[in-house]
């Protein structure tokens, strides 16, 4: 939920040695943790509460030995287990990705890419941008390999899906839905936390687990997507922003609306959550977890260890609110004759909600936003 007194754990990923508190040197290059890419990732791994260290039992000199270009399982060892399991945050990132089939992802399993040649890297500068920090070393786009224009304009059909690039991702045709293999978090209740672990109930595509540590956990396999307009910005919700007791809060919401000629309509992840928060001074609190909540489950106590090193306020008293959070969805593209159709748009409740991204209907019937936009100017 936040680093602050949580160094020891969040550094299992977020890597830096010795990364124990905000004192930690970025400056550094001791710290830095070059194994942690580059080494062969079955020969070195760390675990939760190291402080960024690797695991006393693994054996250095193997692991300098095997020292190599990062491979997908380098990558995958931290960005597959974010969240604390696979899978359990992006939805389009677990382990198969290791070794895909080319229906799971047709770049991975088909074309036996590798993480970089998307994410191109030059003096450890990895391009992609993050949808929860400000983190960007270069942007990721579809159109760095393929046409803006990339269908076959010679049929009607094909030249129509060109035109349709002028206001739809092409992860919104190609990502028909996402956690294909493993199922991933879509809801993660913590007021519910503190009691007993069951599975609450469970069905082919859906399993609700009560977890003493996290609370209600809502898992999910081939999930479809929801659909906003998105102009590659996010708004994001600061450490010390007041949250609002009565209604939805929207940690990470995407910037773009139907008038931004730079928006495109963008499939995500919906996680919900319940979030605690300072009933009193209206934030959200940033828990000690690890060597807190997780061991004494109690909400005011672990607020006090985690406000304290966050350099917040607390006023004793917690509350929980609900919160939402938007993960874009890149991976797992399918092959194009699974992308979705015409139809799964265009007909009586389709998988869009047109009325909700700002047309007066399906566009298909009603006009484009090109359409709309020029009646407004003629208005």
């Amino acid at each position: 939920m936040n680093i602050s007194s949580n160094e020891c754990s969040c550094t299992k990923c977020h890597a830096g040695y010795g990364w124990t508190d905000q004192s930690f040197d970025f400056s550094n290059p001791e710290s830095v943790d070059c194994l942690i890419c580059h080494a062969d990732p079955a020969l070195f791994n760390k675990k939760n509460n190291t402080c960024g260290w690797p695991d006393k039992d693994v054996d250095l000199a193997a692991a300098a030995r095997s020292v190599g270009k990062p491979e997908r399982g380098n990558c995958g060892a931290c960005h597959w287990y974010g969240g604390g399991g696979n899978n359990v945050k992006h939805g389009d990132m677990d382990n198969i990705l290791d070794n895909p089939t080319a229906s799971h992802d047709v770049h991975m399993g088909g074309l036996g890419f590798t993480c970089q040649e998307c994410h191109v890297t030059e003096k450890h500068r990895i391009a992609g941008s993050s949808t929860t920090s400000a983190v960007s070393e270069g942007q990721v786009s579809c159109t760095d390999c393929h046409d803006p224009k990339p269908h076959d304009a010679s049929s009607p059909l094909m030249a129509e899906l060109n035109d349709h690039c002028d206001a739809i991702s092409c992860q919104t045709c190609h990502i028909p839905v996402f956690a294909k293999f493993s199922p991933t978090v879509t809801m993660w209740d913590y007021s519910q936390s503190g009691g007993e672990e069951k599975l609450v109930s469970k069905s082919e595509f859906r399993e609700e687990y009560l977890s003493r540590k996290k609370g209600l956990l809502v898992k999910e396999t081939n999930v479809r997507p929801t659909y906003l307009w998105y102009n590659g910005k996010h708004r994001r919700y600061l450490k010390g922003d007041p949250v609002s007791f009565d209604s939805m809060n929207c940690l990470n919401p995407p910037d773009g609306d139907i008038s931004d000629p730079a928006a495109r309509i963008t499939p995500f992840k919906l996680m919900l959550g319940k979030d605690v928060a300072d009933a009193e001074n209206g934030y959200l609190i940033a828990p000690e977890l690890f060597t807190g909540y997780f061991e004494h489950f109690d909400w005011v106590k672990a607020a006090q260890g985690g406000m304290e090193a966050a350099g917040l306020e607390f006023s004793g008293k917690v509350e929980f609110v609900d919160t939402c959070m938007r993960w874009r969805i890149n991976h797992e593209v399918a092959p194009a004759g699974e992308a979705l159709s015409c139809l799964d748009c265009h007909r009586p409740n389709g998988v869009m909600d047109f009325k909700a991204l700002g047309y007066k209907g399906d566009p298909a019937a009603t006009g484009g936003r090109a359409d709309m936009q020029a009646g407004e100017s003629e208005n």
